[in-house]
């Protein structure tokens, strides 16, 4: 999912999934840090990409596809 919003800087690309991080006044920072936990754990990645301040930012959500055999 990309947007087109404020961006993230590169300081905090390198923070944005890190328990307890967050740049909301008041944000907890677990919402980003689980759900990469979470991708993880079942063999996925959650990923983001900013070109900077002002310039949005994609999130990539990859999840493991395993094929359910064919009821007939």
């Amino acid at each position: 999912m990309a947007d087109n919003g404020v961006g993230i800087s590169e300081d905090n690309l390198t923070r944005i999934f890190s328990h307890g991080f967050t740049t909301k006044k008041d944000g907890h920072g677990f919402g980003l840090h689980s759900s990469a936990l979470a991708a993880k754990e079942i063999g996925g990645s959650l990923t983001v990409h900013s070109d900077g301040l002002g310039q949005g930012a994609t999130f990539t959500l990859e999840l493991p596809f395993k094929p359910v055999g064919v009821v007939v």
